[in-house]
């Protein structure tokens, strides 16, 4: 035996060797080592694809080296260590984005890996490059129509007649869309640029609105508002906010229309949750009124309003009516602004620079920027994604995949999606500048069997997300099974991290902040399912400075929730349940809210047996395995009275009222009341409150350091001294330095506070 183990020894010496031998007289050469079996492939902007790929003869493009890791598999020679693909710094143009399917897997001992040799500094840009030549001054016979406060000199037009371009040619399929995104992107330097709107994104008109809004003065018709006097809003507010400034808006306006120029507003014409942009039919200036294309959906005028007319149905609206107008050219007026003139097909943009100094790049491409489809165990990591009018990653029906601090910014729609597949791992990539949401994970482990995903979400940092369109940072919908931790979400137009119908999923050590910035109603964590949505875990999360948003929102009937030692700082309602069963809130901190409660609008709404809040329940087949033996777990684990699932089936047990909910043994300091309903088996106990911040001890209230030596609260909160300061980004190989809150803004509202029109009245 120990003759054999000499001989074992001797051999691996002797491989090592001829390693190390091969490193010298064969270093120009693609090769792998007998000890690992792995290889290395390199790929350089200044390479060829006819090359070997070695560092001194380096491919030109990924996909070059993507189809001789092909060949290499077809052949048998791929070595079962797996290969490293090296990319150097440059800019790589992708048009057609890169696809990867199958035939392009690795293994989970031999991944295939395509890694950038300079983190950030490898650029896959799938936009266009407009050269400067096609950039021509504004023509005389357009300056007519510009801004009384534009600089003609800066105002610069590109005809796209001859680009053949897919998405100019139409700003929308139809004249009236909900929430989306359906033209070019426009870039310059690398940064999107703003699309024309009035009111400008800063600016308050009269310091009464939200920036970048106005707001309607009650309603005509169905489809007609007032901008001036003559509705009957109910806020008694009728001031011409449109011709305000003197530059003759109105007047603008309909000439532009009167020439054939379209003119679209986008507007919370009912809810303040659920925007639609319409086209503009018309103008009548005498009237101070504007006619839309079509009926807003649900009518025109909030629904919180007195009813008008029944058939159809409109509303004299309240007069918190959010719109505002976007792509037209009479708004440009400020640098970087732009609009697509779809009857002219061109482009008018104001100049932010010197035109010498620009580089101008049109995103037209619906391909994403790297698609991986059936693939398993493939590594991507330091690369920067940009430029697509799609999605910047997607992941379809794909396992074992890593996308590994990477950076995915200026795309039209979704950072990055998940859709099917397991085992995932989306880790320290920094997702900002997106049209739409920061990331998407769909149809990913199975309800009906309760199998995990296996998908990890962590350490990204997610912000400026839903420029194009109102997106959360995260959505999950139909999984099982899904981690989300240590990410830092921040700036974006709805809710941070929104779930539909998943279980099991456990969100911890996240930071929150500056959330809502577009719309109302939702919380920094919203939760919506109904009945079936048992399971899911939020703790030690962090949320603060939301004062236009909920902390944590279980709306319209979700149910089976569990929080535990969270921290929320400043938001409307610390925790909201609403009208769902078993939402359970124990241990947390709540810190200048407004209130913290359980509703039940499950009555007036009728969640009842024979509703679709039953049916999705009836579909995870509960009274066999293995939700069965599910429920009977999540009762033992969670110390919950309500049977499951034969109570909810009982229309006895009533369930439409929040049975099973309960705010036990939390802290909150300098907030308002906890709410109790007047129907249902719900708990509200052991709640600590404590009047003021300087009774809490905290150690630095205004640099958001809530650790306490407040013998009360720890008495509650035993761990949160250790918590507060494991929240958020933590450094690891793919993220070597931090942002500071004073660098993320995250010490201060950047909203307006939110008042009753932003949240759902039908419950109060």
């Amino acid at each position: 035996m120990i003759l054999n183990f000499r001989r074992q020894r001797s051999l691996f010496y002797f491989k090592a060797l001829l390693c190390v031998l091969s490193l010298v007289f064969f270093r120009d050469k693609p090769l792998f080592c007998q000890t690992n079996r792995s290889l290395t492939m390199y790929v350089s902007v200044n390479g060829s694809d006819h090359n070997s790929g070695t560092k001194t003869a380096p491919l030109n493009s990924i996909e070059a080296a993507r189809n001789k890791i092909r060949k290499m598999k077809g052949s048998g020679t791929l070595p079962p260590g797996g290969v490293k693909v090296i990319i150097g710094k440059g800019d790589y143009l992708t048009p057609e984005g890169l696809e990867f399917s199958k035939e392009d897997s690795g293994t989970p001992i031999g991944p295939i890996q395509y890694e950038a040799e300079e983190k950030g500094k490898v650029k896959l840009i799938a936009g266009r490059l407009i050269p400067l030549d096609l950039v021509k001054p504004i023509s005389k016979m357009t300056l007519v129509r510009i801004h009384p406060k534009a600089d003609p000199e800066k105002l610069f037009e590109i005809d796209l007649k001859g680009l053949n371009l897919h998405n100019a040619r139409r700003f929308a399929p139809a004249n009236c869309f909900s929430d989306s995104w359906h033209i070019i992107d426009f870039f310059i330097n690398d940064r999107r640029q703003p699309l024309s709107q009035w009111p400008n994104p800063e600016e308050n008109i009269r310091n009464n609105n939200d920036p970048g809004w106005v707001t309607c003065n009650g309603s005509f018709d169905n489809k007609t508002f007032f901008y001036g006097t003559g509705g009957k809003p109910e806020d008694k507010d009728q001031v011409n906010e449109l011709d305000l400034d003197g530059s003759g808006r109105s007047a603008r306006w309909e000439a532009a229309l009167k020439s054939g120029h379209e003119l679209w507003l986008k507007g919370f014409w009912r809810v303040p949750w659920e925007p639609f942009t319409i086209k503009v039919e018309g103008i009548k200036i005498n009237s101070n009124t504007i006619q839309l294309s079509e009926e807003p959906d649900g009518g025109m005028g909030s629904k919180y309003s007195s009813i008008a007319s029944q058939n159809p149905l409109w509303r004299n609206g309240t007069g918190k009516e959010k719109w505002r107008a976007i792509n037209l050219l009479e708004e440009i007026d400020y640098p970087g602004e732009w609009a697509l003139d779809v009857n002219e097909q061109k482009i008018y943009f104001y100049a932010p620079a010197a035109l010498e100094s620009l580089d101008i790049m049109i995103a037209d491409t619906d391909k994403p920027g790297i698609r991986v489809t059936g693939s398993s165990n493939l590594r991507f990591s330091g690369l920067s994604i940009s430029g697509t009018r799609l999605n910047g990653v997607e992941l379809i029906d794909a396992s074992g995949i890593q996308i590994a601090g990477c950076s995915i910014s200026n795309v039209g729609n979704n950072g990055l999606i998940v859709k099917g597949g397991k085992d995932n791992r989306l880790r320290s990539n920094d997702i900002f500048q997106t049209g739409g949401a920061g990331i998407l994970i769909a149809n990913t482990g199975n309800r009906k069997q309760l199998l995990n995903s296996g998908v990890m979400v962590e350490n990204n940092h997610i912000y400026q997300i839903g420029q194009l369109s109102f997106r959360e940072a995260i959505q999950l919908a139909n999984s099982v099974g899904i981690l989300v931790r240590h990410n830092l979400m921040h700036d974006m137009p709805k809710s941070a991290v929104r779930t539909d119908m998943v279980n099991n999923c456990i969100f911890e050590y996240n930071e929150v902040h500056n959330i809502a910035l577009g719309e109302s109603d939702n919380g920094a964590f919203y939760n919506y399912g109904g009945w079936s949505t048992y399971g899911n875990i939020f703790r030690y999360n962090f949320i603060h400075h939301i004062n236009r948003s909920n902390g944590f929102y279980c709306d319209d009937g979700d149910s089976g929730d569990i929080f535990y030692n969270n921290i929320v700082y400043d938001a409307i309602d610390a925790i909201k349940f609403g009208g769902g069963h078993s939402n359970i809130a124990k241990n947390n901190l709540f810190i200048r809210c407004k209130d913290q409660g359980i509703d039940d609008r499950g009555i007036a709404r009728n969640y009842k047996l024979g509703s679709p809040y039953e049916s999705r329940l009836l579909e995870m087949n509960p009274l066999q395995e293995p939700w069965k033996s599910y429920g009977k777990r999540i009762m033992a684990e969670y110390g919950l009275k309500t049977n499951l699932w034969s109570d909810i089936f009982n229309p006895a047990w009533h369930p439409e009222y929040p049975n099973g909910c309960a705010l036990i043994d939390n802290v909150s300091v300098q907030c308002g009341p906890y709410l109790k309903p007047k129907h249902g088996d719900v708990q509200i106990r052991g709640n600590l409150e404590v009047s003021s911040l300087e009774q809490a001890s905290f150690t630095n209230s205004e640099m958001l350091d809530f650790t306490t030596s407040n013998r009360a609260i720890l008495e509650k909160f035993p761990k949160l001294n250790s918590v507060l300061p494991a929240v958020g980004l933590r450094k690891d190989l793919f993220r070597m330095a931090l942002p500071s809150r004073k660098e993320t803004g995250g010490l201060q509202n950047r909203g307006k506070a939110g008042n009753e029109w932003d949240e759902d009245q039908l419950i109060k």
